[in-house]
């Protein structure tokens, strides 16, 4: 008997302990989904606050599913909280530009340092000399990494694939005028033989400091285009130099193995590099029309009315310029009146000088402002009839191109 009761006590402790544990859960539970709701809900809670302390938003848009604005929706927003007040619209209105550029910057993929995993093929192999010896290449990796210079594309050969080959860097102002999709790169360090032409049988030597340019084109993580042609600017007007567009040549596609991968890449490749290198043709010839416009003619002095000297001037810039295919275009006399030169040690005179200026257009069909000099040498008495005293060379502002109108 004592044991049945024994038992029946211990079932009834253990029944009503399981009771206790499983409303313990229930609460725990329920506590965890009041939380996660009430942290839901401030979240919530704390994006409204936010959005209304915000530029756009208020009680009747918090209602509203709508989240992005367009920027004329944006600026109409803006318009209708701020109706008298058109300075802090246009504040609010910048701050939102601000922030979407940051956004977009911030979202933007950053490459990452990658070496390509397996060895490329060349289209066409490369001879590379590294010490006293050549070597063929004709598999190479592709490693890009970020420097203190910028994105660079590494070629690291079969042959030595810790060996940086061929160094091409990237900049920001070849980044905005790549073609979508692609990056164009400029050969940096490394050189290379490489047969050229339609029948492979011009045997060329590039490099950097070499006349010829060489860039390359990121089409994908695993396709790398180079190609090569003599070019334009070299970096005048603190712009990207451009390529030839008749000279351009594809020089080589590192991708897969397949024959016909390379085939259509070659084909391919062409009207992409020839669109990046107009863009920067485009970029070169704004920039250098806009240093060009500054150039102007300078004023006339009061010498310029006198008939005979500007005669002469005109005859003896015509006759000098004509010797390399120059055409005159305008020209009048800068000083107001001659500056005479004297012996430094006894201060006797010595000659008599002006100066002016004129504008040539060379056999190029370029324009350029030029200088010039007339003398007069003292007799003693008097001075001497003038003699051309030559183009001035080397001396500001002399010497620059300039647009012909």
């Amino acid at each position: 008997m004592k044991k049945i009761i024994l038992l029946l006590a211990i079932a009834l402790c253990y029944t009503t302990s399981h009771a206790q544990f499983g409303n313990m859960l229930k609460k725990k539970a329920k506590a965890a989904v009041e939380k996660k709701l009430d942290k839901k809900e401030t979240s919530s809670s704390s994006s409204k606050s936010e959005s209304a302390s915000g530029m756009v938003g208020d009680s009747s848009t918090e209602t509203s599913s709508k989240t992005e604005y367009t920027d004329e929706e944006f600026k109409a927003e803006l318009a209708k909280k701020y109706p008298n007040d058109q300075a802090k619209q246009d504040l609010y209105y910048q701050k939102y530009l601000e922030k979407k550029q940051q956004e977009a910057e911030a979202n933007k993929p950053k490459p990452a340092n990658t070496v390509s995993d397996d060895f490329l093929y060349m289209s066409y192999p490369f001879a590379m000399t590294k010490g006293m010896s050549a070597v063929g290449v004709d598999r190479v990796k592709i490693r890009r990494q970020m420097t203190d210079m910028g994105d660079n594309v590494d070629l690291l050969p079969a042959q030595d694939p810790d060996y940086a080959w061929l160094r091409f860097l990237t900049t920001p102002e070849l980044v905005a005028m790549s073609p979508e999709g692609y990056i164009g790169y400029e050969l940096v360090s490394g050189m290379f033989t490489t047969k050229v032409g339609a029948d492979r049988s011009q045997t060329l030597e590039l490099g950097t400091g070499m006349p010829i340019l060489v860039r390359g084109m990121l089409i994908a993580d695993d396709v790398f285009v180079i190609y090569a042609a003599s070019h334009q600017g070299g970096h005048a007007f603190n712009v990207p130099s451009y390529m030839i567009q008749d000279d351009i040549t594809i020089l080589n596609v590192i991708g897969k193995g397949e024959q016909q991968f390379h085939l259509e890449w070659l084909e391919k490749a062409k009207p992409i590099v020839k669109e990046f290198e107009a863009t920067l043709k485009a970029n070169y010839d704004a920039a250098a029309k806009s240093t060009m416009d500054a150039i102007k003619m300078p004023k006339a002095g009061s010498m310029n009315s006198n008939a005979s000297l500007v005669s002469f001037a005109k005859e003896n810039v015509s006759k000098t310029i004509a010797k390399d295919g120059a055409k005159l275009l305008k020209l009048n006399i800068e000083s107001n009146d001659w500056s005479i030169v004297k012996n430094k040690y006894t201060g006797s005179i010595l000659y008599r000088w002006i100066k002016g200026a004129f504008t040539e257009k060379n056999k190029n069909n370029d324009c350029y402002l030029q200088g010039f000099l007339i003398k007069q040498q003292y007799n003693g008495s008097g001075y001497g009839s003038s003699q051309f005293g030559g183009v001035i060379h080397g001396q500001m502002p002399y010497g620059q191109k300039m647009n012909c109108e």
